[in-house]
């Protein structure tokens, strides 16, 4: 792994300067100056206060590090690095905004002929590529390519720092530095097949923004998606501002379909999950299904069965084409409505379905979603919530990725939902009336599970 150091240029300000003398003030700078300080220092009512500690029972962390200059030097650049991560996700979504993957889809190209495809300053884009053409061990989206002596493709400069015969002598000028697309890079083309485009836009714009609200959610239990956009915005939440900005509802939706294609076909529970149960002939309804992605796939693997989209009008509007090319139109009813109202869910068949639907909203509204569809069941029907279901770790678990948890701090920051725990669904499905049969799937890396209920006894 290459060895990294502490930049002692991160800021702009020499750090020599910090030893300087200081000028001094004239009488009216100092007073003014010392009302500033003053005000900034009064302790506010809602400003949380410092709590006082005994510094010889400090904990054992806090111990180790200030005691050992080592360690620090060690641990500084991972926290840095880490910290800043932010840079790397508007790294990517700068170089997806202006089509940089889709200018090199045909072949490598030099700065100077990507900048003037793309429309960016020459001297910039090539230290924006530059920068998203590998660093250490992690992968690029691009990769600085060199012309081979033996003709033919152009080839990437080896791993290694033992120069190869089609690598020049010294590194080219900067704006004739040739760069090519990796796979990576591929998956981020408009017109490519199953493109996560949308969402790294979504990421870098609305979603990115709706991040800065994380302090205000974490204070106050609530989000504050609106106020983080800008503007006059500040009292809209995550629904409202998608409605009120159309474009931005569009690229929110199409980055939920280029995720779902991936959720749907590598399915781990919709695909492992045994919707039929012996009856082949059996009908499920898929509530907040949206343009029937998930139900397009049930039906074409069950080829007995029948589909009810039910979601709202707006939304299922734009499901023919989907169901269309799944081939299972015929075999799907359309229904409008929303969930929340009573009575308008189709009632008395099989299974009802929904995929990260509960997960949007806290859980009194949860409650009230799930007891409208547990309304709609018959005793024998079935309920599958397609969601993620945080992993019972004890502690820190070195093998366990769940990914949950990041995706629970989004729930905060954007709609005021969360993801749940084995024990979580279960009480929400008990306060709704239902009660919670299996669970399948695997909790690894935040994938989805297929939680199974069934009506309780109270509500037979």
């Amino acid at each position: 792994m290459t060895s990294f150091h502490l930049n002692t240029s991160f800021y702009s300000v020499p750090l020599s300067t910090l030893h300087r003398p200081r000028p001094v003030r004239r009488a009216s700078q100092r007073s003014l100056l010392h009302k500033v300080v003053d005000s900034e220092s009064t302790p506010r009512n809602d400003a949380p206060q410092p709590v006082e500690r005994n510094a010889s029972k400090r904990d054992w962390a806090v111990q180790f590090v200030e005691s050992n200059a080592n360690v620090r030097r060690a641990l500084a650049f991972p926290v840095a690095f880490v910290s800043s991560s932010n840079w790397l996700a508007q790294a990517i979504y700068v170089a997806t905004k202006l089509r940089v993957p889709d200018a090199l889809a045909d072949g490598p190209l030099t700065v100077a002929e990507l900048a003037e495809i793309v429309g960016a300053d020459p001297g910039a884009l090539g230290r924006l590529v530059r920068s998203l053409a590998g660093q250490g061990p992690i992968p690029g989206l691009f990769v600085e390519v060199f012309d081979s002596p033996f003709g033919g493709l152009p080839l990437p400069a080896p791993p290694t720092p033992f120069p190869f015969p089609w690598q020049p002598a010294s590194p080219p000028e900067e704006l004739k530095r040739k760069y090519a697309l990796t796979p990576l890079g591929a998956m981020l083309r408009e017109d490519g097949v199953d493109s996560i485009r949308p969402w790294t836009l979504f990421s870098g714009e609305e979603l990115g923004r709706g991040w800065d609200g994380l302090l205000h959610a974490v204070r106050t239990g609530s989000p504050a998606f609106g106020k983080a956009q800008g503007g006059d915005t500040a009292d809209l939440d995550f629904w409202e501002y998608m409605e009120r900005f159309p474009d931005a509802g569009a690229t929110f939706d199409s980055s939920m379909q280029a995720l779902s294609a991936y959720a749907v076909s590598t399915g781990e529970a919709a695909n492992q999950y045994d919707w039929a149960a012996g009856n082949p002939n059996f009908t499920v309804v898929d509530v907040g299904g949206g343009t029937g992605a998930l139900i397009a796939s049930i039906l074409s693997a069950n080829t007995k069965a029948r589909g009810i989209l039910f979601d709202q009008e707006q939304v299922i509007a734009g499901a023919s084409s989907v169901l269309c090319e799944a081939g299972v139109d015929r075999r799907t009813e359309l229904v409008s409505g929303s969930f929340f109202d009573q009575g308008l869910i189709p009632t008395e068949e099989d299974v009802y379905v929904m995929k990260n639907i509960i997960h949007d909203w806290d859980d009194h509204s949860s409650v009230q979603i799930l007891r409208r569809v547990a309304e709609a069941m018959r005793p024998d029907s079935r309920l599958v919530l397609l969601e993620v279901v945080r992993s019972a770790r004890a502690g820190y678990e070195p093998w366990n990725m769940d990914f949950a948890d990041f995706y629970d701090l989004n729930m905060l920051v954007t709609v005021g939902g969360k993801e749940r725990s084995r024990a979580e669904w279960q009480a929400l499905l008990d306060a709704a009336g239902l009660q919670l049969t299996e669970i399948s799937g695997t909790t690894f890396a935040g994938s989805l599970c297929a939680i199974e209920a069934q009506l309780g006894s109270t509500t037979q």
